[in-house]
């Protein structure tokens, strides 16, 4: 992607890199075992509509998926571009109702499995296959005010 944005002493960021609004790698790796034992380190996100009924659903199927509502987006940390990209296409899966926290867990462990043993991508490794919007977010409104 280029130079980064930003460079500190925690973390390297890219913003409007590709699909992503922005890509960070962070100098802190995160223990993660699902689907198999490994070190998560870089944060992708992309602008992204949550309803908070799926948000609970969301959360289940991968712990490493970052919702920010008031922001309007979702993102995954992972180990790599392609886990990202896997994290985030199942959770619109789940999302949206096309799959359910089981089959997404299932499709994600079998996803990694085909990436990690013969080095193959698949629809949900390489890419998004999901149209993030142009603008997304809820500000809210101020409590009291009905």
């Amino acid at each position: 992607y280029g130079e980064p944005a930003e460079v500190t002493s925690m973390r390297i960021i890219w913003h409007d890199n590709g699909p992503w609004k922005y890509t960070e790698v962070m100098n802190k790796e995160i223990d993660h075992n699902f689907p198999i034992p490994h070190k998560d380190a870089m944060h992708q996100a992309v602008n992204y509509n949550v309803d908070p009924s799926k948000a609970g659903e969301i959360l289940q199927f991968d712990g490493s998926v970052i919702l920010n509502r008031t922001a309007g987006m979702i993102g995954a940390i992972c180990d790599k571009e392609p886990a990202n990209f896997l994290a985030l296409n199942l959770a619109d899966e789940v999302a949206t109702g096309k799959k359910s926290v089981d089959e997404a867990r299932k499709q994600y462990a079998m996803s990694i499995e085909t990436l990690m043993k013969e080095k193959k991508m698949d629809k949900y490794t390489s890419g998004l296959i999901f149209a993030p919007p142009a603008k997304a977010g809820f500000a809210d409104e101020p409590f009291g005010k009905k």
